[in-house]
């Protein structure tokens, strides 16, 4: 391929990458709730300055008190999946499982932990994205599932719920120097001394990253980390030229690439000297995804045809929900119920730290002389204390306890808790939790099976992501024993 073709595509998956910026955006700021920091988002004082809503609270007198709901929820949405594996492992201990992968593969990929993993990235960002390849790794050779991290995916424009209208799609890989020279020019010394001048050349560029900022939170799309290279995986679905072969000898219908017409034309010829059934072809063009290795300055390092016998791309996508082209993920519905959260228990603290609790107003006048206020405050926190005083008219000491004020605020965040519980999806009966023993199994079990529906369509349509990775490495699988 020429260095102009490899620039278009790399271009085009530049623009691909920009065009999910929003998406990643979204992604961080529902990965920061997830895990804590729910006091990020930016906000604008009157002076014009910008703070996040934790400085600005800060600012106020009250710290910041955090609640974390979202984390919870997510936790039981896992657990619950992890329940049912494994309830659907114990079913059917058979010597190959019924998604048809072998069990060595899924114990070398640990497929239980990385999909429980990756239901977690789901619910966080609505992505769900497997890489499936063949390769020899230091921990073996076989069948490799990779999980994919948003912030390193690309993808053209899709609406369709199953991605089907995916013709872009990529990711981006940190390489140290010596995987490169291993995986691109393997043998070639000439070859590996030309990559070491190319990104001894772009390292310049490099260390000018967003990379040396200490918070940077995008990733960049041309440049790596210090220490590490940059290379662009890009798949394209092209159509390429095959050929529909009939071997009537062998009673066998096959398509191969056109690559191969040469050497049919000679099994045709040598089959019609010594009269045996002949072989017959004719050209065919298949859709098929192609792989590119690219440096971030466009040139090809390597390219790949897919691995799969229907020339399928190595990997398998889900968005969620998928309309209008958009994706909204879970957490995204109830994080407004947990910014609310988090304002009712701070203010509340608030009050309860500013409302006077036994405070003692004491008379200057009334104190004996040659008495400390030290001893004065012992004395009056020491239960059965006697304190000795000189009356002066009707000043008595007093003790002032004033409760704190109601305004509602309890009442407000079990609202605002109850709601979470009711967009989320996910009450108390599908967190485990114990109920009333007036509840009999029946009725529990039923509040189980309907509090299951309502998070049903999401589950549905991660096991079915979960299939169309499957099936990618049943697939690959078949190709790599034929081979």
């Amino acid at each position: 391929m020429t260095t102009t073709n490899t620039q278009l595509i790399l271009e085009a998956a530049h623009q691909a990458w920009n065009r999910m910026a929003p998406v990643r955006e979204r992604r961080r700021r529902h990965t920061r709730y997830t895990y804590g920091d729910q006091w990020g988002d930016p906000v604008t004082l009157r002076d014009g300055r910008r703070v996040s809503e934790g400085e600005q609270v800060a600012m106020a007198g009250r710290p910041p008190l955090t609640n974390n709901l979202i984390r919870r929820l997510v936790k039981s949405v896992v657990g619950r999946f992890r329940q049912d594996y494994a309830n659907n492992q114990a079913s059917s201990p058979g010597a190959t499982a019924p998604d048809g992968i072998h069990p060595s593969t899924r114990r070398m990929n640990r497929l239980d932990e990385l999909d429980a993993r990756t239901l977690e990235e789901f619910l966080i960002s609505g992505m769900a994205i497997h890489y499936v390849c063949a390769e020899t790794r230091p921990a073996g050779t076989g069948i490799w599932v990779d999980n994919v991290p948003p912030d390193r995916f690309f993808v053209n424009a899709v609406a369709d719920p199953r991605c089907n209208d995916m013709e872009l799609t990529g990711r981006l890989l940190d390489m140290s120097m010596a995987e490169i020279v291993m995986r691109f020019s393997p043998g070639n010394r000439r070859l590996a001394s030309r990559l070491r001048q190319l990104y001894a050349s772009l390292s310049d560029s490099n260390a000018a990253t967003s990379y040396a900022e200490p918070h940077a939170r995008e990733t960049a799309f041309h440049h790596a980390p210090a220490g590490r290279c940059r290379v662009i995986e890009v798949w394209t679905l092209e159509c390429r030229e095959m050929l529909r072969v009939h071997d009537r000898m062998e009673a066998v219908y096959s398509i191969v690439p056109a690559s191969e017409e040469g050497s049919l034309r000679r099994l045709a010829a040598r089959r019609k000297r010594l009269g045996l059934p002949g072989v017959e072809f004719s050209p065919w063009m298949q859709s098929a995804w192609h792989g590119r290795f690219l440096a971030p300055d466009g040139t090809l390092l390597g390219e790949r045809p897919s691995p799969f016998p229907d020339g399928a791309c190595p990997l398998a996508v889900k968005m969620y929900p998928m309309i209008d082209g958009e994706v909204h993920s879970l957490v995204e519905d109830v994080i407004d119920q947990q910014r609310y959260v988090n304002r009712l228990i701070t203010t509340m603290d608030h009050m309860m730290g500013t409302a006077a609790k036994g405070v003692l107003l004491f008379p200057v006048q009334s104190k004996v002389e040659g008495m400390r206020w030290e001893d004065v405050a012992r004395m009056w926190a020491d239960p059965g204390g006697v304190i000795p005083y000189r009356p002066s008219g009707n000043a008595l000491p007093q003790q002032v306890v004033t409760p704190m004020a109601d305004i509602g605020a309890r009442d407000l965040l079990q609202t605002q808790i109850k709601l979470f519980e009711d967009v989320s999806g996910v009450g108390q009966a599908l967190m485990g939790k114990s109920v009333s023993a007036a509840v009999g199994v029946e009725r529990y079990e039923s509040e189980v099976r309907n509090a299951a529906a309502s998070i049903s369509d999401l589950m549905e349509t991660y096991r079915d992501f979960l299939s169309t990775r499957n099936n990618l490495i049943v697939g690959l699988s078949n190709a790599c024993s034929e081979c």
